[in-house]
């Protein structure tokens, strides 16, 4: 699916996301470009990328990437998970501190896109870590039936102070019978990020 991305209603970039599932395998990819009248000014580049096996319909991941860009900075995030375990981080730049909690003791964690459609699938809460923080996503009821909210909680942050969370929630809805979303709206950073298909 293509989606437009919108901030207090401007058009900041398009996303394409991409899933494909066998009876063994899984993989998923989001590529994400600033787009619109601010892309003069902000642009930006982002590419996501989660593989792993499907086990009775049970997704375990493998492997997850990503990448992002804009004017000022290249960052690079390689996650290598073994055993339902994290096993090995890369990241270009390097990270210069010492990582504050570790993080390849923990049990049943997932990247970010992994956690998402385990969500999508059904699931209510997962483990996340992404690289650079740990956290849970959690599905909650709501009026809207419609909707479906994924809030973050227990928040790390893995090389800097824990108490900063600037990932709030995920709001987002599904028409009929569709597997990835009509509409998200990613509260991050005090901001609204409006997701819509087109």
């Amino acid at each position: 699916k293509n989606y437009l991305v919108k901030v207090g209603g401007i058009k900041i970039g398009e996303l394409s996301w991409q899933f494909k599932l066998t009876d063994n395998n899984y993989s998923t990819k989001i590529d994400l470009r600033s787009k619109g009248l601010l892309s003069a000014i902000y642009s930006f580049r982002g590419e996501y990328l989660s593989e792993g096996i499907n086990f009775e319909n049970q997704l375990i991941p493998k492997k997850y990437t990503h990448f992002w860009q804009t004017k000022k900075t290249i960052k690079n995030m390689e996650l290598e998970f073994i055993d339902r375990k994290l096993e090995k981080i890369k990241q270009s730049p390097a990270e210069k501190e010492k990582i504050r909690l570790n993080v390849f003791d923990i049990h049943h964690t997932n990247d970010p896109l992994t956690s998402f459609i385990k969500i999508m699938m059904g699931k209510k809460n997962s483990l996340v870590v992404d690289g650079r923080r740990h956290y849970t996503m959690k599905a909650l009821s709501n009026d809207n039936k419609n909707q479906i909210v994924v809030e973050i909680s227990n928040y790390f942050n893995l090389w800097a102070d824990h108490k900063r969370n600037k990932f709030e929630k995920i709001i987002f809805e599904k028409k009929n019978k569709d597997f990835l979303p009509s509409k998200m709206f990613i509260h991050f950073d005090g901001r609204v990020f409006r997701l819509d298909e087109y």
